[in-house]
């Protein structure tokens, strides 16, 4: 059973058992549902023809009628035929049927490959008329395949018919048809019959590949209010009669076979329809003018067509590949060398035997192509189409450059295309000469080998002999601090990035920090070197390149001084790598950028080193980092004090116990930071470090001394206070023990007629905060009370809880007076 097609009738009849009408007659293969509704989906059951037949036609009539074959791919794998004829009357008598035979080929892109339009009027196309014929048919065991309708030679008899001019016609033709394929406008054609429409559809067939004519969606009849629905199911090349063009809608291209079509130029005027819309010329049709002279060379070069066509894979070819292999083999055809030539370059496929007919065609273009000298390579570099005859330019050039040595000379930087070779395959054929361009250059001289060297490089070129030229032949004389100054100077701006790194990194390694390199070759070699981000060189490894940028841009700065914020820290860094014992003074003289200390340092700063970042800098995750960093090390008491304001969040010194266990350890080293880096405390420091201390004043800890200082700063004393205050609402601080820290701590001063200072004043504002905002239950109250008997060192007995009580109410009747009643408010407004 051949499982590749499938077939289907659909038809207006009476089906015994059931109501008549249109309805699908037969189905053969197997079809399934979903197959079933896309040959459906394609159906057309109208068939306006402009001549009818006659309600009785002879059987010459009824052969010679007219009929429409409509081809779709569906997919890659799936093509579907769609076959239409009027049937006459049906079996109510009602005029206007009409028989669709429908055939799915489910592997359409097998060998045997044919054209699609060579189905046309083939003899098991199913083609009854009338009811009762329309009644017997049935479809063919064996279905439909190519006739001899449509043949090379009836194509080319058609087209260079001398009764009638149709040549200029099918170059507007093929353009357009070009441009519908790579995805523009549908083209329309008019013609006078279905079979002339079959006859424009096979040449345009036979001028390109069996494949791509397989992917050539057409119709050979709709008429105008038909067009939606064919454009909609992506029709390339569709025929309507001559009378129907006036009417077809726009947003297509359409060409009347009638009317005369103005042929443009390539790379100029456009062809012009008899409407006046623009087709761009294409090489297509350029060559087809030249090939399509006289029958015998027409028959020759379709004939050719195929043959190349067979060489390749034939799935993607562009229209117009085939017929530019004929052309650019045949020396008879001059006239078309040139477009030839330019199709091959710009869509010749893949794997191509080279020892083939078409290797030895291709071959001869991509010679022609890159031209003898270097400058004729690197015109094809520019000009190339993408693809192989790029890939060959770029090769023949590199080639030629690196054995050229005016070409290496020229005052400017070495031209380089915009492509790139791939650093994991290197051509053969460039790597082969590179051994012998190297020693060439090698005998002019270190700037001869560093120019190709760079060259290379920037060509993608990753390989072992560059970096061993320039250690042999180039970083002596860089180095030399009488030839160095002289060779940066011949060079200029010649020389690219990864040859100026490639260079560094062999001239400053062995003794980092006592190079020797002179000052202008040092500024040469990092001259417009983007400076590596922080994360980038934490994860550098030596010598890889932003390890070398950054010892660069360090080693210049030593050297020449700082230009920038990148400078600086990178100098910071390179003091490290080269075990200065100015690192740990540098670091520690300022607050950095943490991400760029934690990356200068390698880690954790040294000693005391990271204090002013630690105290100095804002929040931010690379700040966490480093006081991670800082707290793994352990490296020093107070920088591991100071990184725990950082990392732990008050709430977090409260809930993990913090407050009682470590607060005091730390007030000692708080002070000693506070000594140093007085003059470089951040807000962010400062308003967490002052944070603490209410807290430890509330349980009655120690706390900073300098925190005394810094509470006297009113927006640093309210950003504290309101914190406190967000610990209680958040239960995390127990609401009633701020009240009674405050009031305890606030009777010395009550009782000397002065207001408390420091931390104990911004724990005063903390209660009264509380008191105005929050509503204190009567046991809250006495809770209070309570904690201040406790925190006074006093027997919590009744006298000193009704004490504690009435100073609690006195507190908390400011709430009171804040916050008059709605009826006070009220009577205010009147």
């Amino acid at each position: 059973m051949n499982t590749r097609y499938g077939q289907l009738a659909y038809t207006s009849f009476d089906a015994p058992g059931s109501a008549g009408g249109w309805q699908i007659k037969q189905v053969a293969g197997a079809l399934s549902a979903a197959e079933t509704q896309t040959l459906l989906a394609g159906m057309r059951t109208a068939f306006d023809a402009v001549e009818p037949l006659p309600a009785y036609p002879t059987p010459e009539q009824h052969e010679r009628g007219p009929r429409r074959l409509a081809y779709r791919r569906i997919d890659a794998r799936t093509a579907a035929y769609w076959h239409t004829v009027p049937a006459g009357s049906d079996s109510t008598g009602r005029p206007g049927n009409v028989f669709a035979h429908a055939v799915l080929d489910r592997t359409a892109e097998a060998e045997p490959e044919h054209r699609p339009i060579l189905w046309w009027r083939s003899p098991r196309w199913v083609c009854p008329y009338g009811a009762a014929a329309v009644a017997r048919a049935v479809l063919p065991d064996e279905v439909p395949g190519p006739a001899a309708a449509v043949t090379k030679d009836s194509v080319l008899s058609f087209v260079l018919d001398t009764s009638t001019w149709r040549l200029a016609t099918l170059f507007g033709l093929l353009d357009a048809v070009a441009a519908a394929l790579d995805g523009g406008p549908p083209v329309v054609l008019g013609v006078e019959s279905t079979d002339a429409a079959a006859q424009w559809i096979g040449l345009v067939s036979f001028l390109m590949s069996p494949g791509t004519a397989a992917r050539l969606n057409f119709s050979t009849f709709d008429r105008a209010d038909q067009l939606a629905a064919a454009l909609q199911g992506k029709q390339h090349l569709t025929a309507v009669p001559v009378v129907d063009v006036t009417a077809v809608p726009a947003g297509v291209v359409v060409i009347d076979e009638t009317a005369t079509l103005s042929l443009g130029e390539l790379g100029g005027e456009p062809h012009r329809t008899s409407a006046g819309q623009p087709i761009a010329v294409t090489p297509w049709s350029a060559m087809a003018q030249v090939v399509l002279l006289e029958p015998g060379s027409a028959r020759a070069v379709l004939d050719d067509i195929d043959r190349y066509a067979t060489q390749v894979e034939d799935t993607a070819l562009p229209p117009a590949w085939p017929m530019a292999m004929a052309v650019a083999s045949a020396g008879n055809y001059a006239d078309a060398h040139t477009e030839a030539r330019s199709v091959i370059a710009a869509h010749t496929p893949r794997g191509v035997d080279p020892g083939s007919a078409v290797g030895a065609t291709i071959s001869g273009v991509m010679t022609q192509l890159v031209g003898t000298r270097t400058a004729d390579a690197w015109e094809a570099v520019q000009h190339a189409p993408a693809g192989l005859a790029a890939e060959h330019a770029d090769v023949t050039y590199a080639c030629r450059a690196i054995t050229d040595a005016t070409w290496l000379s020229q005052l400017g930087p070495i031209p380089l295309g915009p492509r790139q070779f791939d650093r994991s395959s290197l051509p053969a054929q460039l790597s082969d000469a590179i051994g012998p361009a190297l020693e060439q250059a090698r005998g002019v001289g270190p700037e001869q080998v560093l120019r190709l060297v760079d060259f290379l490089m920037r060509a993608g070129v990753d390989d072992e002999r560059l970096s061993a030229a320039l250690i042999r032949d180039v970083v002596p004389a860089l180095t030399d601090p009488h030839s160095g100054p002289r060779l940066v100077h011949r060079l200029g701006q010649r020389i690219g990035t990864q040859a100026r790194l490639a260079l560094a990194a062999e001239s400053l390694k062995g003794t980092p920090g006592c190079t020797q390199l002179d000052e202008d070759v040092l500024g040469w070699l990092a001259e417009n070197i983007a400076a590596p981000a922080p994360s980038e060189l934490a994860h550098a490894c030596p010598w890889d390149a932003a390890w070398t940028r950054a010892a660069l841009r360090g080693a210049r700065a030593q050297h020449a001084g700082v230009a920038d914020t990148a400078d600086r820290w990178l100098l910071l860094w390179w003091l490290r790598i080269c075990g200065s014992p100015r690192f740990e003074q540098m670091a520690a003289a300022e607050a950095w950028e943490p991400a760029a200390l934690l990356a200068a340092a390698g880690g954790a700063p040294p000693g005391l080193s990271a204090l002013p970042t630690l105290v100095g800098a804002p929040d931010s995750e690379a700040l966490t980092e480093l006081a991670s960093a800082v707290t793994e090390a352990n490296a020093d008491e107070t920088a591991v004090a100071c990184a725990a304001v950082r990392l732990l969040e008050p709430r977090m010194w409260v809930e993990e116990g913090r407050i009682e266990t470590y607060l005091a350890t730390c007030s000692a080293h708080w002070d000693a930071a506070l000594s140093v880096a007085h003059d470089r405390l951040h807000p962010d420091f400062t308003v967490r470090l002052l944070t603490l201390a209410v807290l430890a004043a509330i349980t009655g800890l120690p706390y900073p001394t300098g925190c005394a200082a810094l509470a006297a700063d009113p927006a640093l004393g309210a950003q504290a206070v309101g914190h406190v205050v967000a610990l209680t609402e958040h239960h995390v601080v127990f609401a009633p023990a701020v009240l009674a820290a405050a009031l305890v701590r606030s009777a010395p001063d009550e009782k000397s007629a002065t207001s408390a200072g420091g931390v104990d004043a911004l724990l005063g504002r903390a209660a009264r905060q509380l008191a105005a905002t929050k509503v204190f239950t009567d046991p809250e109250i006495d809770d209070t009370a309570v904690l201040m008997a406790k925190m006074s060192g006093a027997e919590p007995d009744s006298s000193s809880l009704r004490r504690n009580r009435k100073l609690v109410a006195k507190l908390l009747a400011h709430r009171t007076q804040a916050q008059p009643s709605l009826a006070a408010r009220t009577t205010e407004r009147r």
